[in-house]
C-alpha cells in the first residue's frame, strides 16, 4: 500500500538515483586497486634501482609506468636477441633439466626391480647420445625450420632386440 503523496519510482529513476552511484563507486574502487599495484611494483622496482619515493600520485604513477614500458620497448627493438625464448641462460636451463630428467630415469632402472637391464642400457645411451647432441647444437634448436621428433626415428629393432653387451654399465649423466 503506498502511503499518501509518495509515488513509486519508474525503473529509469532508480537507475540514476541508486544503482548509476554505486557502479561508480565499484569502477573507482576497481581502478585505485590496480593503481596501488602498480604504485607497490613501481616503488620495488625503484628501490632495486636504489631511487627511493616518497609519494606518488596517480598521474605519477602512470607517467612512470608508461616511460618505465617504452624504454622495455626500445630496449627490444635495439637488442632483439635479448628476448627470453632466444637467450643462452634458457638453452642452459633446458639441458640442465634434461640431464635432471636422465638421472630420475636412470634411479628409477637402478631402484625398482624387474626392469629390463638391456632396455635401460638402450635407454640412458640414447638419453646420452641425445644430450650430447643437445650440447653441440645451435643455441637455439626450437627455431630451426623442420622440428625434431624423437618419435618419429626408424629404429631397426625394438631396444628389448638389440643386441646390448650384457657387461656394459648403464649411462648415468653426472
Amino acid at each position: 500500500m503506498a502511503v499518501q503523496g509518495q509515488r513509486f519510482m519508474t525503473k529509469t529513476q532508480h537507475y540514476r538515483k541508486v544503482t548509476k552511484p554505486l557502479l561508480e563507486r565499484k569502477r573507482r574502487a576497481r581502478m585505485n586497486l590496480y593503481l596501488d599495484e602498480l604504485k607497490d611494483l613501481i616503488v620495488d622496482t625503484m628501490d632495486a634501482q636504489g631511487e627511493q619515493v616518497s609519494k606518488l600520485e596517480k598521474a605519477d604513477i602512470l607517467e612512470l609506468t608508461v616511460n618505465y614500458l617504452k624504454a622495455q620497448q626500445q630496449q627490444r627493438v635495439a637488442n632483439p636477441q635479448s628476448s627470453p625464448v632466444a637467450t643462452q641462460v634458457n638453452l642452459d636451463k633446458f639441458r640442465a633439466g634434461y640431464t635432471q630428467a636422465a638421472y630420475e630415469v636412470s634411479h628409477i632402472f637402478s631402484t625398482v626391480p624387474g626392469l629390463d637391464l638391456k632396455f635401460g642400457t638402450h635407454l640412458m645411451k640414447q638419453l646420452g647420445h641425445q644430450l650430447k647432441d643437445i650440447k653441440q647444437e645451435e643455441p637455439y634448436p626450437y627455431m630451426a625450420e623442420e622440428p625434431v621428433n624423437l618419435a618419429d626415428q626408424k629404429r631397426s629393432k625394438s631396444p628389448q632386440e638389440e643386441d646390448i653387451p650384457h657387461g656394459e654399465d648403464v649411462w648415468r649423466p653426472w
